[in-house]
């Protein structure tokens, strides 16, 4: 009988493949026949599940955006609103070395994404999940009475928060590995405290 392929599988391994290229040699480096050779396949079988470099590349960017929903939505509640919202932002962060990879890949890609119109919608849809996905933070610590809502503007503390889970993503990224993550930690606690009507943990 036939071996029966898991797709979804392979095209996972072939955008891992994919990221260690892309670490190692650099984002120009990242062609079908450099990732066939890292994944150990043929070129042929590669083209089956990514017809060109540019499918290769929009994959391999979302791939970051699906490892860190999938770490949020395998969070238990933890005891407070407040406090799965801090759990779920420190999983935007690269506080392992999973998450590392994952961030500096997502940077790497993001800075291709300005001069690639193939890449660069999907790279502009991370952006604007990620900024719906503060919103829902937010929207979830107003509904358990945390923030006033009458004193909250929603979209501009969405931005902010946003902006300020980037800005710390990319501090974590220029900073020793074994370092950041309780400074990280603090700084989106003390944001949150700052926030109308918070009332803490």
């Amino acid at each position: 009988m036939p071996k029966l392929i898991d797709h979804d599988a392979r095209e996972i391994e072939v955008a891992e493949a994919a990221w260690r290229v892309l670490l190692r040699d650099g984002i120009t480096k990242i062609s079908v026949r450099n990732v066939a050779a890292e994944a150990g396949l043929a070129t042929g079988s590669l083209r089956r599940s990514f017809p060109t470099q540019d499918s290769l590349l929009i994959f391999s960017l979302q791939l970051v955006q699906r490892r860190a929903r999938d770490r949020i939505l395998a969070l238990e509640p933890g005891p407070t609103p407040r406090a799965t919202a801090e759990a779920c932002l420190m999983q935007l962060l690269p506080l392992d070395a999973d998450r590392r990879v994952e961030m500096e890949v997502y940077h790497a890609m993001g800075s291709l994404a300005l001069t690639s119109s193939a890449l660069r919608p999907a790279y502009d849809q991370i952006l604007a999940d990620t900024r719906a996905a503060c919103r829902v933070f937010l929207e979830r610590l107003m509904r358990a009475g945390d923030l006033d809502a009458a004193s909250l503007d929603l979209d501009r503390e969405s931005a902010a928060l946003h902006a300020l889970v980037d800005g710390l993503a990319l501090h974590l990224l220029a900073a020793d590995p074994h370092d950041g993550g309780t400074d990280a930690s603090r700084i989106l606690s003390d944001y949150l405290d700052r926030l109308p009507g918070e009332t803490g943990h």
